[in-house]
């Protein structure tokens, strides 16, 4: 009995030092866990206002904080002001993240009108963890438009010519192109014209061409936000009258298969535009023209695109502009009033500036949108231009957009729909 009762107690002893060993081998593990624990960061977020605009007030925005590894997103939307600053402080995983942020504004066009527009920021690779915690610097943020990568690719401005050498400008064209590595829509998308002629410069009065461009003409794309794509690299044809314009014009092209035309009702019976029911028509919103549409076949004015952020109504209410100069004539100076549409520059995705070299006088736009501008012909009148375009460069299987019109076009260049 004795020996049984001695071989129990030597069991039940290495029993228990098998659970002991256990326990310190279990304390040592979590020992080490805790020490490689990742503790979280008290990371502050902060941004700042755009300075590019007079007056901005925030109306909404939301921080998003994606960490490189592991994927994890935090989000935040209440921020509080410090020091001309929103700021709020999120608690993370030490690590690599990507910062973004999207929000919308309101700010002050000019005395009279208040635009709301969209703004974003992005910082990536940042590296938090308790040593860059004061270290944080604020992001500003910066206007921006949800249609970014659009651009104008074409502009065949100047017509042809019939076989009697007479001017043809019915065939007339342009091409918006898709710049991004996404699929767009050009639903609502606006194309304008400029009011002020680039060969004419006058000291208009309130000066808000830093602000706004002065359009003359804006028509939209029809849809209601998904129903018209641009895929990466594709072009889309809009057509000033979308019929095969050989028929009336040998010398011209088909442009009966275009992916939008712009019709206009025409006021003038003699000038009646042509519409064809195959081809969606664009939505006109204003147009100076009591008959219909054209773009000018000399080149002395100013394109873009854009995406507007009111509806047409309000347009039309809150964004008139009523401006004055002084035109200097020979005979003696006198006042001039003329009313226009002011088009605030941060709804605009691209714009291009036509003139001439033997009458250029000024750029009608903001350089901030376009910097220079191009051209088809040498000189005014130039019977050369008919038949030629201007058209957008490519690098690669991407169209140079530097917002530089003079370097990122080639002039006199042949139309595509022609080659």
């Amino acid at each position: 009995m004795k020996q049984k009762q001695l071989k129990k107690d030597f069991i039940l002893s290495l029993m228990a030092f098998a659970s002991l060993g256990l326990v310190f081998t279990s304390c040592s593990d979590n020992e080490n866990n805790d020490s490689e624990k990742v503790t979280d960061v008290q990371y502050p977020v902060a941004f700042e206002l755009p300075l590019n605009v007079t007056d901005p007030s925030l109306k909404s925005a939301t921080v998003t904080l994606t960490n490189i590894e592991t994927k994890k997103q935090l989000s935040t939307t209440q921020f509080t002001m410090v020091n001309n600053q929103y700021v709020d402080t999120l608690s993370v995983e030490a690590g690599t993240y990507n910062i973004d942020i999207k929000g919308e504004i309101s700010y002050a066009l000019d005395d009279t009108t208040t635009v709301t527009q969209a703004v974003k920021a992005t910082r990536e690779n940042v590296t938090i963890n308790q040593q860059t915690v004061t270290k944080t610097d604020p992001l500003a943020l910066n206007v921006w438009n949800a249609q970014e990568g659009l651009v104008i690719s074409e502009i065949f401005f100047t017509g042809t010519q019939t076989p009697e050498g007479k001017s043809y400008p019915n065939d007339q064209y342009f091409k918006i192109a898709n710049n991004s590595d996404s699929t767009l829509y050009l639903d609502g998308v606006a194309f304008m014209e400029s009011d002020f002629m680039t060969i004419t410069k006058y000291d208009y009065t309130p000066d808000i061409m830093d602000k706004a461009m002065t359009i003359d003409a804006i028509y939209l794309f029809p849809g209601s936000g998904h129903d018209y794509p641009i895929k990466p690299g594709e072009e889309k044809v809009v057509a000033l009258s979308a019929i095969d314009h050989k028929e009336k014009n040998p010398q011209s092209i088909d442009l009966s298969k275009a992916d939008f035309e712009i019709y206009d009702e025409s006021n003038v019976p003699s000038r009646l535009d042509t519409q064809n029911p195959d081809v969606p028509d664009m939505v006109n919103w204003y147009d100076y023209s009591n008959s219909y549409f054209v773009l000018h076949n000399r080149g002395f004015k100013a394109y873009a695109i854009a995406r507007p952020t009111v509806d047409k109504e309000t347009f039309l209410k809150d964004y008139q502009y009523q401006y004055s100069y002084v035109m200097n004539l020979p005979t003696g100076s006198r006042d001039v009033s003329r009313n226009g549409y002011k088009f605030p520059n941060s709804w605009i995705i691209d714009a291009v500036n036509l003139s001439i070299a033997d009458r250029f006088a000024w750029i009608v736009t903001s350089p901030s949108l376009d910097a220079g501008w191009t051209h088809c012909g040498a000189v005014d009148q130039d019977k050369n231009r008919f038949g030629k375009a201007v058209v957008r460069k490519k690098s690669g299987n991407k169209w140079v957009d530097t917002n530089n019109s003079t370097n990122d076009f080639e002039a006199d260049a042949v139309p595509s729909l022609f080659k």
